[in-house]
């Protein structure tokens, strides 16, 4: 063992162990602690209401826990898409092929289930985007984990 300091391994060390506690956290928050624990992910200044329209970041929004990135694709002018991603070996196995329940506001709610890669698309009709609320999202988790 040598007792020279080596600034660069310091902080290569540090850096995996806030990855590791990061995810570790990640995991206990998705395990469900209690039998009752549903654990939701929510994204805070999901978009900015404009003149018009929804204003939404192009590159999107992490969730607070840093799990899910959701972002606004525009397909046409009467419908848009919600696109829902799981971050990370964290949000992978915690996301993926699992059931949730998304959550615009208050007005609106709809079921659904990541694919094998972590992703979920919403699709939003002129109805929903009319009730949605994109100031908040909500995603929760609905099943048990596997």
């Amino acid at each position: 063992m040598t007792s020279t300091f080596d600034p660069r391994e310091a902080a290569r060390f540090l850096r995996t162990l806030r990855v590791a506690a990061q995810t570790a956290i990640a995991r206990h928050d998705l395990g469900g602690v209690g039998a009752g624990a549903r654990p939701i992910s929510s994204f805070a200044a999901l978009a900015a209401k404009g003149a018009e329209d929804w204003r939404f970041p192009a590159a999107g929004i992490l969730s607070g826990d840093g799990l899910v990135l959701a972002r606004l694709l525009h397909e046409s002018e009467d419908a848009k898409v919600l696109a829902l991603q799981a971050q990370g070996v964290a949000g992978l196995s915690g996301y993926a092929e699992r059931a949730v329940k998304v959550r615009l506001g208050e007005g609106f709610e709809i079921d659904g289930m990541f694919d094998r890669d972590g992703g979920l698309h919403v699709v939003l009709d002129a109805e929903a985007l009319a009730r949605a609320d994109f100031a908040r999202l909500e995603v929760e988790l609905l099943d048990s984990a596997p």
